[in-house]
């Protein structure tokens, strides 16, 4: 106790150049905090984004689809999906369930053509949000709306969300509208395949145009109301069932139950989650998490060198008082522990400060928000407001006190080794 109330003391004897140093640590630990939290919202961002527009928490389809059926979706049709649908929205966890039927097929409008993915929908249960302006999108990330139970992740651009009650009409991505001139009242002829094998047509109104995170998938996707693509296709049945959850974190824990339940009716279903369907995202992911990696151990040596220049300063400027203390007794262990323990209360002192400027700075950027441009791969501009989970503190905390306690190995070994007779001369 002795030992650490003399360290304690030593490292403030020289105020000025120990503030310099706190400073840098924190400075690291608030650098590493901000990045973080700044990559986890947008992780969060590209999330919630492909869950709500796209895929889902889950998605149930018949063993095989997820790896065949997009070039032959109407091999995989659920005739009847009732009962799949009841256990499915009885598994606790489950918020909402939602039927797709997904084909692909030609739009034409009358003089040009071109191809796209059809997803028949429940509007009803996959809601959209009607942004106009920038302005209004602006305003739907600063009050986190999309967090809402009742919104999904499709954004209108331009003309209404589809209802309940429409039958034959349809909101089109903003790359495929683009492609073909086509705005909201347009008229258009969905082409395409039934299941039976022929071909079939319908005449339908564009009522919206649609945007989501994902530029690929605006590009080629439209949405109908589920009856209409029944009809098109004609079948009763539907070959994706969408799973949302009231919690992201529970898509594992839900997903096996739902395995174990479909085993024991013997339902030849799979399942996949919304990561193992979100490529992009899980390859963005490694790639931030990389990053970050590098930048912590970057600030982490720079931490180093702070404390090492201190600690190494201190022992030439003290070499008079360690041949001192050692000609009075103290062993060269006692020694080398004085100068560990002032590098852990540097590396402790600057980490607290560190962790609770990164907190403020958090909140405050948080509060403000950062506009961001699209990110690759996505359509919208959108509103940064980092948010370091508290796993990240305690790992600036655990840096900090190790670069402490690494930094002064050398000077505490350095200072130890001195010759009493030597160090009272004051030559080091």
């Amino acid at each position: 106790m002795m030992t650490l109330t003399i360290a304690i003391r030593n490292i403030f004897r020289h105020r000025t150049r120990t503030l310099i140093t706190l400073f840098t640590i924190a400075f690291g630990c608030v650098a590493i905090i901000f990045v973080h939290g700044f990559f986890e919202d947008a992780l969060r961002e590209m999330r919630d984004s492909y869950i709500k527009a796209i895929t889902g928490h889950l998605q149930v389809c018949k063993r095989g689809a997820f790896d065949k059926g997009f070039a032959r979706p109407l091999d995989y049709i659920i005739d009847a999906p009732k009962d799949i649908i009841s256990l499915i929205e009885k598994t606790p966890g489950v918020r909402v369930t939602s039927s797709r039927l997904v084909f692909s097929g030609l739009m034409s409008t009358g003089e040009n053509s071109v191809s796209f993915l059809g997803q028949g929908v429940e509007p009803q249960k996959e809601q959209s949000v009607i942004c106009r302006s920038s302005e209004d999108f602006i305003k739907l990330m600063r009050d986190r709306s999309f967090d809402k139970p009742d919104v999904g992740g499709v954004t209108i651009e331009s003309g209404d969300s589809l209802e309940a009650k429409d039958t034959y009409s349809a909101i089109l991505g903003k790359g495929l509208a683009k492609n073909l001139d086509i705005k909201p009242g347009d008229s258009i002829v969905l082409l395409t395949n039934t299941v039976g094998g022929s071909i079939n047509a319908v005449d339908a109104k564009a009522k919206g145009i649609f945007y989501t995170g994902a530029k690929a998938f605006d590009d080629i996707a439209l949405r109908v109301p589920l009856s209409t693509a029944q009809t098109l296709l004609r079948t009763e049945g539907v070959n994706n069932i969408v799973v949302r959850l009231f919690k992201t974190e529970d898509t594992q824990r839900v997903k096996e139950l739902l395995e174990k339940a479909f085993k024991v009716h013997s339902w030849d279903l799979e399942i996949r989650t919304w990561d193992e369907m979100s490529d992009f995202y899980t390859k963005t992911k490694m790639l931030f998490y990389q990053q970050l990696f590098i930048l912590e151990f970057v600030m982490t040596v720079v931490v180093l060198l702070s404390i090492f220049s201190t600690m190494n300063m201190a022992v030439l400027e003290r070499t008079s008082e360690i041949g001192t203390i050692m000609a009075l007794g103290t062993k060269r262990r006692g020694v080398i522990k004085l100068f560990m323990y002032e590098g852990l209360v540097l590396g402790i002192i600057g980490g607290l400060l560190g962790m609770g400027a990164g907190w403020v700075v958090i909140k405050m950027v948080s509060t403000i928000g950062i506009p961001m441009p699209p990110a690759p791969g996505m359509t919208f501009n959108w509103i940064s407001q980092p948010d370091a989970p508290a796993k990240t503190y305690v790992l600036v905390f655990f840096l900090s006190v190790v670069a402490g306690l690494v930094s002064s190995i050398f000077p505490a070994y350095k200072a130890s080794r001195l010759e009493i007779a030597t160090a009272l001369r004051g030559n080091a």
